[in-house]
């Protein structure tokens, strides 16, 4: 094997070996090839892999990279329990956004990656307003009640202790309104506005590390009218 192509095999392996990092994956299994009397340790890619295979690893990589899927670490707790700080999150960039899928975005406020959860799409109109939960039944539960467009919802993804107030907020065209799933510990909509639908990179479906928390995210975990607070009105 000539120096190009063997370069061309190091680099097709460190790309995969950098995606199957990023996946949480760690180690490269390795082969023993004997010459003479000598043992040498040889990467099954320099061993295997022609140029032409290399380089179609490669674009195939891009490809998944930059249009169909990327990870991304959370970094802080406002999906806490959704998602903890530290958890590698597997993103798809050619879902359909759809309402209540948690999305990777960019931050609006300090231009980063950041992670939430899509309450309300175009022309909805969000409000949130304080409320007890199950008065009476000595298991108080103090919040804020979400309202679309005067409807309110139950969410049993979202935690939230402090009550707190936001007023109606029509989200405009090609914009969406999203929230920490912490709501007392979250930056969110509610600081900066519906964010551009531009901005967001795709539909996280699961925890691929640490391996003890992979899982899939379950998208039909929705919010639904709470009809109880409905009845009260």
């Amino acid at each position: 094997m000539g120096r190009a192509s063997r370069a061309l095999c190091i680099v097709a392996e460190a790309v995969v070996v950098e995606a199957l990092t990023a996946a949480g994956w760690h180690g490269l299994d390795m082969t023993q090839v004997t010459i003479g009397k000598q043992k040498r340790r040889r990467s099954l890619l320099l061993t295997r892999v022609t140029p032409g295979a290399a380089l179609l690893i490669i674009a195939a990589i891009a490809v998944l990279r930059i249009w169909v899927v990327e990870t991304a670490i959370v970094d802080g707790n406002s999906m806490n329990d959704t998602l903890l700080n530290g958890d590698r999150v597997l993103i798809s960039k050619l879902l359909t956004v759809s309402r209540f899928d948690v999305v990777v975005l960019k931050d609006p406020q300090i231009g980063g990656v950041d992670i939430k959860r899509i309450v309300g799409l175009p022309g909805d109109v969000i409000s949130m307003v304080p409320h007890v939960a199950d008065p009476g039944s000595g298991k108080d539960v103090y919040g804020s009640q979400l309202y679309i467009s005067s409807i309110p919802y139950k969410e049993p993804y979202a935690t939230s202790v402090a009550p707190k107030s936001f007023p109606p907020t029509t989200v405009p065209k090609d914009a969406y309104f999203v929230l920490g799933d912490n709501r007392d510990d979250s930056t969110d909509s509610r600081s900066y506005g519906p964010i551009n639908a531009r901005s967001v990179r795709g539909v996280a479906l699961a925890v691929v590390y640490p391996f003890g928390r992979i899982r899939a995210l379950d998208r039909d975990q929705r919010a639904v009218p709470d009809m109880a607070a409905i009845e009260q009105r």
